[in-house]
């Protein structure tokens, strides 16, 4: 998808019903679990899935978290975290996570739309995903404590058929998104199937 046909769509997907669980359990290991509301030590997140040009050809962008990180480590995501106080509210969380990941500015994010939350079992995290978009590739800056590189994918590579497979993932076979190499599964690649979902739906 080029620039000018994203900048003209993109601020109707704030107006389209999220399909939820119906699109992210395209993509969900076989046996995950649902949360359930009485559960007393949920942690909450939020993470943005950034839109991008690169030569007017609309990117957004993931990051391989590091070996060490106390939380998911080396494992691929979209750029956030855990809420703070300090925080009014998730898209908050959102941008600064954002910031103190890859270093770009609040001020030159444009909100999109939200996503569905998604609960993460195997660290009982709540998280609450946005999309937004910058006007220009940013001059990432990773923090080198907690991220190891930064994944850049074509979105016309994740609406293509040809992206999503299955893949042998800690001895099981689990769906993926496979972006040159770098498989994405698990609760990143839930949260992109209803990105995915919603974008279709607008072509």
């Amino acid at each position: 998808m080029e620039l000018n046909e994203f900048l003209l769509k993109s601020p109707k997907l704030n107006e389209i019903p999220k399909p939820g669980m119906k699109s992210q359990f395209k993509m969900a290991p076989r046996g995950r679990n649902l949360y359930s509301e009485n559960n007393n030590n949920l942690r909450f997140a939020a993470t943005i899935m950034l839109f991008y040009p690169i030569k007017k050809i609309i990117h957004f962008c993931l990051i391989r978290r590091n070996s060490d990180t106390p939380v998911h480590p080396n494992q691929i995501s979209f750029p956030g975290g855990e809420s703070e106080k300090s925080d009014k509210n998730y898209w908050n969380t959102a941008l600064r996570e954002m910031y103190e990941e890859i270093g770009v500015k609040q001020d030159m994010v444009t909100y999109i739309t939200k996503l569905s939350k998604l609960f993460i079992p195997v660290s009982n995290f709540i998280v609450f995903p946005f999309m937004a978009r910058i006007n220009e590739r940013p001059n990432f800056i990773l923090n080198e404590h907690e991220v190891n590189y930064i994944i850049e994918v074509k979105l016309s590579t994740l609406l293509s058929q040809s992206s999503v497979g299955k893949s042998e993932i800690i001895n099981k076979k689990v769906p993926v998104f496979n972006f040159d190499g770098e498989k994405v599964w698990g609760a990143t690649a839930m949260i992109l199937a209803e990105a995915r979902d919603l974008i279709l739906f607008l072509k």
